[in-house]
């Protein structure tokens, strides 16, 4: 509905029409057609994002729904207001860095689509992903260690809604990158006017910084709790106890592989791969243009 105009079923009765039937006398019939496809090309990949968007979007917001009924109720407004404050600076954060939308002139087909805020609900469910993310690492921080067993239940249920919600951001933000690709071939084919004012690379590095930037520190909070339930769990041996220390040893690197506490390094760098997705994708799309 955003990018269609004046309505949806005028707009895919034009899309669906043949090639060769499309008529425009700025251009020759080829030079129509070629543009026609790129259109199509970009039609179809904003509508695969919508579905993908709003999926994203409504798993989100139940999670959201089901952590807030489920919460206690002491510091509930505290935690409010520290994830709305977040949430605002980030907010400001990708009006500041992220390209300005563009109204595109777009000639014969302007009548029927407008590449004019064509990602914004991209960023939509992106910011409800990264808030969940933010309302876990409040609960998370809560978690009691000495509840022991029933502690680390709750953690690795977060731990897997947190991943979840990594994954599902990642994959918005790259296909998000793959819808710029799409609608740059699309609009700067139909005028030398219509440019982009920065890289497709360039903004997916800065899809990669707000993601990861907005990740760290919930990273940082599941970290310490696994810790703190590690520490509850297998107490430190007795002084001089070298049996005991090497036991210790080998149950603490077990329980932490189980409650996956580590620090990113090359060799666990697995579960931040999704953050650096978009800039890969803007590199791999920059290199394939430029080879």
């Amino acid at each position: 509905m955003i990018i269609f105009r004046p309505d949806l079923g005028t707009s895919f009765n034009f899309l669906r029409q043949p090639p060769r039937n499309v008529q425009c006398s700025e251009w020759s019939q080829a030079e129509t057609e070629l543009r026609f496809f790129n259109l199509k090309v970009w039609a179809i990949v904003s509508l695969s994002q919508a579905v993908v968007w709003g999926a994203v979007f409504f798993i989100a917001v139940r999670w959201l729904a089901g952590l807030a009924m489920t919460g206690a109720s002491e510091g509930r407004w505290a935690r409010v207001l520290k994830v709305a404050v977040r949430f605002l600076a980030f907010t400001f954060g990708l009006w500041f860095f992220l390209t300005p939308t563009h109204s595109w002139d777009l000639r014969c087909f302007s009548a029927h689509v407008t590449a004019h805020n064509s990602g914004a609900l991209g960023y939509l469910a992106v910011g409800a992903a990264v808030l969940v993310m933010w309302v876990l690492e409040n609960r998370v921080a809560a978690l009691d260690a000495e509840t022991h067993l029933g502690a680390v239940r709750q953690y690795l249920e977060l731990r897997q809604k947190l991943q979840t919600l990594l994954a599902m951001a990642s994959f918005v933000l790259a296909f998000g990158v793959i819808g710029l690709i799409t609608r740059k071939a699309f609009v700067e084919l139909i005028s030398r006017q219509n440019l982009y004012p920065q890289s497709v690379m360039l903004e997916g590095f800065e899809y990669t910084i707000l993601l990861g930037l907005a990740y760290a520190p919930v990273h940082a909070s599941f970290n310490a709790a696994g810790v703190r339930i590690r520490n509850a769990l297998i107490p430190l041996p007795v002084k001089g106890d070298v049996k005991g220390l090497q036991e210790w040893s080998r149950l603490s690197n077990d329980l932490s592989d189980l409650l996956q506490i580590s620090l990113y390094d090359w060799k666990t760098f697995g579960p931040g791969i999704p953050i650096l997705a978009p800039f890969l994708l803007g590199l791999l799309s920059t290199l394939f243009k430029s080879g």
